[in-house]
């Protein structure tokens, strides 16, 4: 099996998570679970430098399962 998951999120200022999306979802229902749960796990992260512009920074992620990016 192989496929890939593209999810977007935004990282706040104190290194929370929000606004989690599948938005490239892959047919096998696992991997996006697995995505979703990888990053959901993660929250919070690193806090966003203290130099950091915005009070966030929108990030997009693809997860490749047996895949090799291009």
């Amino acid at each position: 099996m192989k496929g890939h998951v593209v999810i977007t999120f935004n990282v706040h200022k104190d290194g929370s998570i929000t606004d989690l999306t599948v938005v490239g979802p892959c047919p096998i229902d696992s991997f996006n679970n697995a995505a979703f749960g990888a990053l959901a796990a993660s929250n919070p992260t690193q806090p966003l430098p203290p130099e950091y512009p915005s009070e966030k920074a929108f990030f997009t992620v693809t997860f490749f399962y047996n895949e090799t990016p291009p």
